[in-house]
């Protein structure tokens, strides 16, 4: 629950640059909402020990889209498009955790605003939880902007997170995207090493 602080700091920034006459002034045209996958959390005390013990939670993951004069960058990509081909999403075998669905994927909701995954210039990673990164390799050609303690911190079985071909920029600290004030993402570790 600790994501919610950065996620308001980056779509603030965002939306902060969309008011009136800076938009043009900054470069940022437009920000796009998407649904990135849909999830009921098992027990939602997971997050929070001792507290709501045993209830569940449905929630939205979502991805922003943001058009800028010098490219398109993604915050996150969401639960992995091939959830949308399971009849019943993708169920956890502990019943605790979360039953991942997916109603749109992220490549029609991108093809339905004319852009291909060839035209994303950067895919920021807010962490690397499997809900946030599952269509990071639909981007080969994205430059990744990642938190350098998130990109070095394992996943499963020690695996990296990312592909090792995929170009990455490992942050350290904040970022200004495009050095116009315009998108500047915000370190906050504590939800994951590098969140």
């Amino acid at each position: 629950m600790q994501r919610f602080p950065l996620l308001a700091a980056v779509l603030i920034a965002a939306l902060g640059a969309l008011a009136p006459g800076s938009a043009q002034s900054a470069g940022l045209e437009r920000l796009y909402f998407l649904n990135c996958g849909e999830g009921i959390a098992g027990d939602i005390s997971r997050w929070s020990p001792g507290v709501n013990v045993g209830q569940s939670m449905p929630f939205v993951d979502n991805c922003y889209l943001l058009k800028h004069t010098q490219g398109w960058p993604l915050w996150d990509t969401g639960v992995a498009d091939a959830i949308d081909a399971m009849p019943n999403g993708q169920k956890p075998a502990d019943p605790k955790a979360t039953h991942w669905y997916r109603p749109k994927t992220l490549a029609s909701q991108l093809a339905a605003l004319g852009v291909q995954p060839a035209d994303i210039t950067f895919v920021a990673v807010s962490h690397t939880h499997p809900d946030h990164i599952g269509n990071a390799e639909l981007f080969p050609q994205a430059m990744l902007l990642v938190q350098k303690a998130e990109y070095d911190w394992p996943g499963a079985n020690q695996a990296p997170w990312f592909n090792q071909v995929h170009p990455v920029t490992k942050l350290d600290g904040d970022k200004d995207v495009f050095g116009d004030g315009s998108v500047t993402i915000l370190a906050t570790p504590g939800h994951t090493p590098g969140h």
